[in-house]
């Protein structure tokens, strides 16, 4: 590419793919260049600096991973966090470094993010709480999907850097009525249950949020 023809988007897109490809650890301004086969100092015409890179990307990946207009649809609030969970924990395979730029506030809530919070706000309403609960709730939404789908990344991302995946944890051994320890009281009626839905992330995920919609629920109603 020519260093003409060289656009904000096009800096950004490239970004996105070397950070899904390597993880943010190894992305620069440098190996996007490369990739690009452009000085280095030309992105800076186009990207001020890393953490301006790093807030388009992640508004560039919620502006793809949209949540797809509700108008006709009849769909209920909880329909809403269901869709917003399918499509959030589909994005956090796709992306998993955007777990952690989530999470950073100069990082997140650029335009298109605001939009489908938006979105989730909107849904809640129907339970007659204000904006401001129902952004909180809408908040505690993606702070779980986030945490659940941090789980089952972060095991991929350590799976990448050759660390032991055949030790089993210390509940899954429980489970396997194979317990390293000493089971506490409160434990010991999942000794060799092999109950192994406590720890699927997606069985997680749907359990949890149900819980979760259920408590807005019975907090709305007070």
């Amino acid at each position: 590419m020519t260093e003409a023809k060289l656009t904000r988007a096009t800096i950004v897109a490239t970004a996105i793919t070397l950070a899904d490809e390597s993880g943010l650890d190894a992305l620069s301004m440098r190996r996007i260049a490369d990739r690009l086969d452009v000085g280095a100092m030309s992105l800076y015409r186009h990207i001020p600096n890393k953490d301006s890179l790093l807030a388009a990307m992640t508004d560039e990946v919620s502006r793809r991973n949209a949540y797809p207009p509700a108008d006709g649809r009849n769909w209920t609030w909880r329909d809403r966090v269901r869709i917003a969970a399918e499509i959030d924990w589909r994005l956090y395979q796709e992306h998993p470094w955007v777990l952690f730029t989530f999470a950073v506030p100069r990082y997140n809530f650029g335009e298109h993010s605001l939009i489908v919070l938006a979105w989730l706000v909107e849904g809640f309403g129907e339970l007659g709480v204000d904006a401001r609960e129902a952004t909180r709730m809408s908040l505690s939404v993606w702070s779980y999907i986030a945490g659940v789908a941090l789980q089952e990344v972060s095991a991929r991302l350590l799976e990448q850097k050759d660390t032991d995946t055949d030790e089993r944890s210390g509940l899954t051994a429980l489970l396997d009525g194979d317990p390293r320890w000493p089971v506490p009281a409160a434990l010991e009626c999942l000794n060799g249950t092999r109950d192994l839905d406590l720890l699927d992330p997606a069985h997680l995920l749907d359990t949890g949020l149900a819980a979760l919609c259920d408590g807005f629920e019975a907090r709305a109603r007070r």
